[in-house]
């Protein structure tokens, strides 16, 4: 990176100056950097002139948008500036971009092709922390089975798109807002380390894990379910308070939703996979 460059930039002859990139024939500066996509990482190997045909490709993608037609949009709603997943089925293609279904066209987000898409992987992160805040840091300490229902257990979802693109490789969208913050207990002699997810899945794995983990919820509804009829014959015999018993009933009901919440990106995923590369 050319961080304190003096020289012009390679494209519109500027100042390069903070903030500049390098390019194979120059530098490139953080005015014509905003210019691009911002999914756009391949500097090094690019070329002023390469730079200087994406700009144009840029200003022709936002006319495009105009006769873009929005089918559906996915993704967290609930957030302003969460990503959607946007696609038009009549034209084959779709977007993804920050920000709701309403305003996504000030954000000029490239249109992607379905058939500029060679395949679809779901990258689930998984981790865990000592605390359920949400900004608690990973731990890397050595976490024995005994330990696994006592930790909270984070996710997070990225969908990748490997692209034939004239500027674009790869599109990593990540899925979720905000990091899922789980604590999964443990049922009798079974020690679960966490929901088991991490790794890359693609088309029928994803549609796998996700009728995995909605089984899951189900087989956990029903335990839960079972537990509270217990509880109602053995509650005069048991030393746990009536409000115990309902702080334990919030605790389950939310283990539940955040499975739910989860078991939703990996069907979100599914769905879009199917949709750009057929079932």
């Amino acid at each position: 990176m050319g961080l304190f460059s003096k020289k012009g930039c390679a494209v519109c002859g500027e100042k390069a100056g903070l903030g500049s990139k390098s390019l194979t024939d120059g530098e490139l500066c953080k005015d014509c950097r905003k210019k691009l996509s911002p999914w756009f990482e391949e500097y090094k190997g690019s070329s002023s002139e390469d730079i200087r045909a994406q700009i144009e490709a840029r200003e022709e993608n936002k006319k495009a948008l105009e006769d873009f037609k929005v089918t559906k949009a996915w993704g967290i709603k609930k957030y302003a500036t969460a990503m959607q997943f946007i696609y038009d089925q009549d034209q084959k293609c779709f977007v993804v971009v920050e920000g709701p279904e309403e305003t996504f066209r000030d954000r000029n987000p490239d249109i992607i092709r379905f058939d500029q898409v060679r395949n679809i992987w779901l990258e689930v992160d998984e981790g865990w922390s000592e605390s359920g805040d949400q900004y608690a840091p990973k731990s890397n300490r050595i976490l024995t089975q005994d330990k696994y229902d006592e930790v909270f257990w984070r996710y997070d979802f990225y969908l990748n798109f490997a692209l034939d693109h004239p500027y674009l490789k790869q599109i990593r969208y990540p899925m979720n807002f905000k990091t899922t913050v789980i604590q999964v207990p443990q049922r009798f002699f079974l020690f679960k380390r966490g929901l088991e997810l991490a790794g890359e899945y693609q088309r029928e794995e994803i549609a796998y894990q996700a009728d995995r983990l909605e089984a899951m919820a189900g087989k956990e509804d029903a335990f839960i379910r079972l537990g509270k009829y217990s509880d109602i014959i053995r509650l005069k015999y048991s030393e746990q308070s009536i409000p115990e018993h309902l702080v334990q009933d919030v605790k389950n009901d939310l283990y539940l939703k955040k499975i739910e919440n989860v078991a939703g990106h990996v069907r979100r995923a599914d769905r879009i996979s199917r949709l750009i590369l057929g079932k």
